[in-house]
């Protein structure tokens, strides 16, 4: 679109986004976690995929037990997958199935924080008009 466009002022505009990634330097501050599919309870994202049982790589399975307190139920793992294998450059690889990207307070805090007016707009409810008969 851009090269359709012809502006001679877009010659310099990045060929790729992990090349505009690094030019506006825009960062990644997720953390990320596997979900289970059924549950969703969270495993932390290296555990899943980098599993094994014994010396060979393989599929973590779900082990949430939903009331593990109460007598009435038996107690069962949910037992789903958490990962799936992929083929990539002649190795096998496991993929989580579902990824669950938390940003923690504090950095959505200091996102808040470094916009520019932002401590203004806190304050922007003391000069609102009122009125006496309300």
């Amino acid at each position: 679109m851009l090269t359709e466009v012809g502006c001679s002022d877009l010659d310099d505009f990045p060929n790729s986004l992990y090349i505009a990634r690094k030019v506006l330097n825009l960062q990644d501050n997720f953390q990320k976690f596997v979900a289970c599919p059924n549950c969703h309870k969270l495993y932390q994202k290296k555990e899943v995929e980098d599993f094994q049982m014994g010396e060979t790589r393989a599929i973590m399975k779900c082990q949430h037990i939903e009331f593990p307190n109460s007598k009435a139920r038996r107690l069962r793992q949910c037992q789903a997958s958490l990962s799936e294998r992929t083929l990539a450059n002649n190795d096998i690889k496991t993929k989580s199935i579902l990824v669950f990207p938390f940003a923690g307070i504090r950095q959505q805090l200091i996102a808040l924080y470094n916009r520019p007016g932002f401590e203004n707009s806190l304050r922007h409810w003391i000069n609102r008009p009122s009125f006496d008969d309300i």
